[in-house]
């Protein structure tokens, strides 16, 4: 079987990873100069398997007349009045309630520890170095509701077998000493060991080169993708702005871009692009050794060896896709004010803003269309590092043994 893959981020590549080892041909597509030159370029860089809750929740919805009105400093709303964006706002809402947020928290939870191990037996199969270390995740809160709220989706986790400690402040401290100074105000926080940090896009790069090396895989930069070439209801390769592309079966895993390109075809997918920020400092001896989440004001900090990832803002700006500097400096000057010790933040570098492409319930959308060998596997959101070796796996079982384990998942089916 042929496989043409319509994206080289860390979705696309990964799929391509999992065909190829199952003797697919596999074939990958994107506009761009490289791969991983979109949202997997430079993102939060945490491997987040035990904190993979969905955005829709209830502590979301008390927020969101705040975030509407431009009130809430970490995320900005461009209004609009689009249809697609209306329903994915009401669609947004309904799961924000429960039981719905415990239904999709034990969804992702399932997908996050398959993707764990997909990628320690990746690991084990190949040396690939892109600064991963199992460095455990400290989440860390100034609010007790916010506290009691992490306790009980701990309690969740806990259930399914994510190792979790629900940390008092003295407790946060001395598991990390180097926050003390500048987190003094926080009443605790939950800690997993078994999550870890990586650099998304240096691992996606030396996939790349084992698929295509070792695999056979073939790479296709710089080209566009005009559409799908088809026979009636079935696919049969796609259309570029370099020709016909033959193929038996296509996956889309262009992330915000999956949205209108799948539209053209009538399969409606709910993903909207929310907007997310980094920049890179080099470390001083003040940078935490683990991964370090502030709940309250939306921030990452995760070291990789030398320097440090700091990334959060979620902000949606329509179509627009460009880096905003007032944006940036924001995320720059609150992180300065958290953490003024864990890096050289003269040297952040010119920063970076990426798309997430969000679903309404934070879930990633993996499987068939009604269009004959068409398949998704896209919609990751925040979580497409997390996610990405789990998903590569649930579409390539799928694909080669013609399997309906995921055909549930009507937001693919439509």
């Amino acid at each position: 079987m042929h496989v043409a893959i319509l994206g080289a981020g860390v979705i696309g590549v990964t799929t391509a990873f999992a065909l190829a080892k199952r003797g697919c041909k596999v074939t990958i597509f994107d506009q761009a100069n490289s791969v991983a030159a979109g949202a997997s370029y430079a993102n939060g860089a945490q491997l987040s398997y035990s904190f993979v809750d969905p955005m829709a929740s209830p502590a979301m919805l008390k927020k969101l007349p705040s975030i509407l009105l431009g009130k809430d400093p970490n995320s900005k709303q461009e209004l609009s009045l689009a249809p697609d964006h209306l329903k994915w706002g009401a669609h947004f809402v309904g799961n924000c309630i429960e039981p719905k947020v415990n239904t999709n928290l034990k969804q992702a939870i399932t997908l996050s520890l398959e993707s764990r191990d997909a990628l320690r037996e990746l690991l084990d199969q190949h040396n690939i170095s892109f600064r991963y270390k199992r460095a455990g995740k400290l989440v860390v809160t100034r609010s007790v509701t916010g506290l009691k709220n992490m306790q009980r989706a701990a309690r969740v986790k806990s259930a399914r077998g994510i190792e979790m400690r629900v940390l008092t402040a003295d407790e946060c401290w001395e598991l990390e000493p180097t926050i003390k100074q500048h987190f003094g105000d926080i009443v605790g926080g939950v800690y997993a060991p078994d999550d870890h940090v990586g650099d998304a896009r240096r691992f996606t790069t030396a996939l790349s080169h084992i698929c295509t090396e070792e695999y056979g895989v073939a790479v296709k930069l710089k080209q566009t993708v005009r559409g799908l070439a088809s026979v009636g209801n079935q696919v049969v390769g796609i259309q570029t702005d370099k020709g016909v592309f033959a193929a038996d079966s296509v996956v889309v895993c262009l992330g915000a871009g999956s949205a209108s390109f799948l539209k053209n075809y009538g399969i409606p997918v709910l993903i909207e692009p929310i907007k997310g920020y980094s920049f890179t400092i080099p470390a001083s001896d003040q940078a935490p050794s683990i991964s370090l989440t502030d709940a309250d004001n939306k921030l990452v900090f995760a070291r990789l060896q030398s320097e440090v990832r700091i990334a959060g803002l979620a902000d949606y700006d329509g179509d627009d896709m460009s880096l905003r500097e007032h944006r940036l400096n924001a995320l720059k000057d609150t992180a300065r004010r958290l953490f003024p010790a864990i890096g050289d933040y003269h040297h952040s570098g010119t920063g970076w803003v990426g798309a997430r492409p969000m679903t309404p319930d934070g879930l990633p959308i993996i499987g068939r269309t009604k269009i004959q060998n068409l398949f998704l596997n896209t919609g990751h959101g925040m979580l497409g590092w997390t996610f990405a070796c789990g998903s590569a796996e649930r579409i390539a079982k799928m694909m080669t043994n013609n399997g309906t384990e995921y055909l549930n998942d009507q937001r693919a089916a439509q």
